[in-house]
C-alpha cells in the first residue's frame, strides 16, 4: 500500500513539473517571436544584477512586459501609454556593457509613481519612445457625446 501511495505522489509531482515546463516553453517560444527583446529594472537599483530579461509587446494603449523566467500566461507588467512619463536616455555604463549587447541604450521612465529603466537596441528604444509620444494628451481626449447626453437626460428626469 505504501508503494502505491508513493507512486501516485511521484506521478502527481511529475505531472506538475511537466505542466510547468510546458507553460514555460510555450511562453518562451510564443512571445519571443511576437515582441521586442528587452531588459527591465525598477529603480532605485542597487547594482547591475537587478536587470530582468524579457519581451515587450504592444497591445492597444498598453505595452506589456513578459519576464523570460516566468510561467504566467499573463503579462508581468502593463504600462498604459497615457500614464508613462519619459525621463531620458543614457548609454550603458561599464558594468552593464559587460553583459548587454553592444549598441543597446537605456530609457528611463516613470509609471504610477515608480521609476523604471529599460534597455534595448536603438530600434526598440525608438519604437517605444515614438509609441509613448504619439499618445493623445489626457486633456485632449474626445468627449463621448452619447454618454454625455444620457447623463444630462437622466439628470433632467430626476428633477
Amino acid at each position: 500500500m505504501n508503494s502505491s501511495v508513493i507512486g501516485l505522489f511521484l506521478l502527481a509531482v511529475g505531472l506538475i513539473v511537466l505542466a510547468c515546463l510546458f507553460l514555460a516553453a510555450r511562453r518562451f517560444f510564443m512571445l519571443r517571436e511576437r515582441g521586442t527583446s528587452v531588459l527591465l529594472r525598477s529603480l532605485p537599483a542597487k547594482d547591475s544584477h537587478t536587470w530582468r530579461h524579457g519581451v515587450m509587446r504592444y497591445n492597444g494603449e498598453y505595452v506589456e512586459y513578459f519576464k523570460l523566467r516566468s510561467v504566467s500566461l499573463q503579462a508581468d507588467l502593463r504600462f498604459n501609454r497615457l500614464d508613462v512619463e519619459l525621463i531620458g536616455t543614457r548609454p550603458l555604463d561599464d558594468d552593464e556593457a559587460a553583459f548587454m549587447s553592444e549598441g543597446q541604450s537605456v530609457l528611463h521612465f516613470s509609471f504610477g509613481g515608480q521609476e523604471y529603466e529599460i534597455a534595448s537596441d536603438s530600434h526598440g528604444i525608438m519604437g517605444l519612445t515614438a509609441w509613448i509620444e504619439a499618445a493623445p494628451s489626457k486633456r485632449q481626449e474626445r468627449l463621448d457625446y452619447r454618454q454625455l447626453r444620457q447623463r444630462a437626460t437622466r439628470f433632467a428626469k430626476e428633477q
